[in-house]
């Protein structure tokens, strides 16, 4: 051991083939040993693994499939509930009436029946109007659609509900300004009137052909030519010794609803050539 200047547990240590209590070396046999210095400074080499081509997926269930775009061009009126559960008589029409426009339809019911929603919505409107349509319920529906319940004997929801098709919204009745029971019902979208008659076939009670491909251009140049027609029809031109209870007698409304809808007072008396309107206009 003298020869590589090491002890003899040092050349057991870094020579495999010797082992304590072994014979000693033969002569003539090699000897490998390895440098302890050079172990202690030499890093072992490590073999870079080359990187693998990486691509980003994103998980599958995270993949959301893209909905077709809505068609908007046209109203689908296939799943409205005729607010009337049974068949009935239909009263007058939309359109000009007394010089002013009729919005909707009157539909004959009897007292105190169930008049049900026609579309789920939420209701935006549930009061008394004294004038007109009397225990009356608005309700707003999706894409700008609304549908209003009038002259009801009582009002079965209040301003915030929320109703599905079948709903009672209210009681079949005769208030406000009817001469007989029956449901006053409008088909509004925005401030466009919907005439009821292009989504209801009433003597056939079922919805209209055509109804479920209703064009919205078209629904919106009938209301504008409407309109046009309530120009002419829905004014009075005060002449010398017309009355307000006159006025209001030849628009079929009361007194109270024209000075409202005109914004004038009662106590103060009218001028000639003072121009007053029946209803409003939208």
């Amino acid at each position: 051991m003298k020869f590589f200047g090491i002890c003899i547990s040092s050349l057991l240590l870094l020579s495999p083939g010797f082992a304590s209590g072994e014979p000693s070396t033969a002569e003539g046999q090699n000897v490998e040993v390895v440098d302890l210095n050079e172990m202690q400074s030499t890093p072992p080499t490590v073999e870079k693994e080359e990187p693998a081509e990486t691509r980003t997926e994103e998980p599958t269930e995270l993949v959301q499939k893209q909905e077709p775009e809505k068609d908007t061009s046209f109203f689908d009126f296939s799943n409205l509930l005729i607010p009337v559960t049974h068949e009935a008589k239909l009263g007058s029409p939309y359109g000009i009436r007394d010089h002013r426009l009729h919005r909707g339809v009157d539909v004959q019911v009897i007292l105190n029946e169930p008049i049900v929603a026609a579309y789920p919505g939420k209701v935006i409107m549930s009061k008394y109007n004294e004038g007109g349509y009397g225990h009356y319920v608005l309700v707003e529906h999706e894409g700008g659609l609304l549908t209003l319940y009038g002259h009801l004997s009582k009002r079965s929801v209040k301003v915030g509900d929320v109703v599905f098709p079948g709903d009672i919204v209210g009681l079949g009745g005769n208030t406000g300004r009817s001469s007989g029971a029956h449901l006053h019902f409008e088909i509004r979208y925005g401030k466009v009137n919907i005439d009821p008659v292009t989504v209801i076939d009433f003597p056939n009670w079922k919805i209209a052909e055509g109804a479920d491909h209703l064009d919205k251009k078209k629904v919106i140049q009938a209301h504008r030519k409407m309109q046009a027609r309530l120009q002419k029809d829905n004014f009075y031109i005060v002449k010398s010794g017309d009355t307000l209870e006159g006025i209001a007698k030849w628009f079929n409304i009361s007194v109270k609803a024209l000075c409202r809808i005109n914004n004038i007072s009662s106590d103060k008396p009218l001028r000639i050539g003072q121009k007053l309107k029946g209803s409003q206009q939208w």
